[in-house]
């Protein structure tokens, strides 16, 4: 009997045998599928020409026109802006697999619900993934999901954060208002409908005409003016302006103009408009401000 199961006993070990021989070669050494993916992004990011980033809410286009960028092909992008977006997709790197079926899609935030980010170079497709939900482990660890949206795969990016690739086209535009070095400052010139007044920098102090200007008031005004932005954009109605304030260093001078209708419009940044009560409310100040009363 022993001898007539022989051959069905080699016949089992040789099945096990190569079921082990098959996880071997189909698993790597850290317990990873060999269909686990160890990069998602790869882009160039001097040689993407365009970037489409979508929500549910709000569908984003950035093409590249010679070294400039356009938003939704009507408004200047911030290169910056648009340069950190790229870098921030580098940064993703599949951790672990979350899960390989559909059915989690919808859990993961990583189906209609995600931000969908798709990139060409040239009239190649070199990217299309989608950002899902965001979670934290702990205080300090975070990671977000993602899926290539072909594939039906949902991957954890450690360290990557979804919210770090912004939506909106706003957030792409120009928000440039001023940009004062105050230490290059010699005189600003307030120029309003019914009085006008200058304040100008002397070797020791600021004077607001020909009188001493109150020094804090000076101080906390220059302080304000290092980076002047906005996103509160609307579409310029060749309103006519009102009053402006202009000004002056040694490399020449911008000016800010507020519209009837209450729209700003600035010199250093021509393609945008904006009605933003606050911006008014810093910049255009009164003589008296700066004289302390």
């Amino acid at each position: 009997m022993m001898k007539g199961n022989k051959p069905m006993l080699l016949l089992g070990v040789l099945v096990v045998l190569v079921g082990i021989y098959l996880v071997v070669k189909f698993t790597d050494s850290s317990g990873r599928s060999k269909s686990f993916r160890s990069e998602l992004v790869s882009v160039n990011d001097e040689a993407v020409t365009k970037l489409e980033i979508m929500s549910p809410s709000d569908t984003t286009v950035l093409e590249k026109n010679g070294e400039s960028w356009k938003v939704n092909g009507k408004y200047v992008a911030d290169p910056a802006t648009v340069s950190t977006a790229l870098k921030t997709l580098q940064l993703i790197k599949p951790s672990r697999l979350a899960s390989r079926s559909e059915d989690s899609w919808k859990d993961f935030q990583v189906d209609n619900t995600g931000t969908r980010v798709v990139a060409y170079e040239g009239g190649d497709k070199t990217l299309d993934i989608i950002l899902g939900r965001f979670d934290m482990e702990g205080q300090r660890s975070f990671y977000s999901y993602v899926r290539l949206s072909k594939e039906s795969d949902v991957y954890v990016a450690k360290d990557f954060m979804k919210m770090s690739i912004s939506t909106g086209s706003k957030a792409y535009r120009n928000d440039d208002i001023l940009k004062v070095n105050k230490d290059s400052l010699m005189a600003i010139q307030f120029n309003y409908p019914d009085s006008a007044f200058s304040l100008t920098k002397t070797e020791n102090q600021w004077l607001v005409d020909d009188m001493p200007a109150d020094s804090a008031a000076v101080a906390g005004y220059l302080n304000g003016l290092r980076f002047v932005t906005s996103r509160n954009f609307v579409d310029n109605p060749d309103a006519p302006a009102v009053y402006n304030v202009v000004y002056e260093t040694a490399s020449g001078e911008q000016q800010l103009t507020a519209h009837s209708g209450g729209g700003l419009s600035s010199s250093s940044n021509k393609n945008e408009y904006w009605v933003d009560p606050s911006t008014g409310e810093k910049i255009f100040k009164s003589k008296a401000h700066f004289l302390g009363q």
